[in-house]
């Protein structure tokens, strides 16, 4: 054998040895539709440990509100929810029916509100209780890859609610929950989440991509 012969060999087994097993994959082949489906609906601890890997949680703030979670969604992982939320599998069902699906990808950040956050109201006493607090404009949330923020394709806020007090429902918080083109997250890549909170603070973290699925 060449020389040079050998150094390609050493490439490719170096190669192979870095790159990992699995990572970030969009469109969905059958058989990751498959596997993924069939991982959601084992609904045990394999489950739980996969789906864990895609959510972070963030430490309380001294002030302002509790960005508490932020977490992603592939292709992949929504796949394993909805595997994972139905009773009777019909595993070849399944895979007809999303092949062929736009999945996007997905950013969920969760806000819970504070002592400080939205902030005492204002004296009023024909409304009283805690203003109202615009959750979309308040928080500023980026997708970012390669020092370039990703366009967002769509913004929808979810409420929370707590029963802290019997039998009345008050709001506890928010998911902020963003939608990207999946054909555009560049799947080896780092995906920071950043979010800008209306009290100045940044809050950010990264999802490796290159070793989720």
């Amino acid at each position: 054998m060449k020389p040079t012969q050998r150094f390609g060999l050493s490439v490719l087994l170096v190669a192979a040895i870095v790159l990992p097993a699995f990572a970030y994959e969009y469109p969905l082949s059958s058989t990751s539709l498959r596997d993924a489906y069939m991982l959601g609906n084992r609904k045990d601890e394999r489950t739980v440990e996969f789906l864990a890997q895609y959510l972070h949680e963030l430490p309380m703030p001294e002030t302002g509100p509790h960005v508490a979670t932020i977490g992603v969604k592939t292709p992949y992982a929504q796949v394993v929810e909805l595997g994972a939320n139905v009773l009777n599998a019909d595993i070849q069902g399944a895979e007809r029916d999303l092949a062929g699906k736009q999945f996007p990808f997905i950013v969920r950040v969760g806000v819970d509100l504070t002592d400080t956050y939205p902030g005492p109201p204002p004296w009023n006493p024909t409304a009283p209780g805690v203003p109202m607090p615009d959750f979309g404009r308040d928080f500023k949330v980026q997708l970012v890859q390669h020092d370039k923020k990703i366009d967002v394709r769509s913004t929808q806020v979810y409420l929370l609610y707590s029963d802290a007090v019997s039998n009345i429902s008050q709001i506890s918080g928010a998911i902020i929950e963003l939608q990207y083109d999946a054909d555009k997250i560049d799947s080896y890549d780092e995906a920071t989440v950043k979010v800008h909170t209306p009290d100045d603070q940044d809050v950010e973290t990264i999802f490796d991509l290159g070793h989720l699925r």
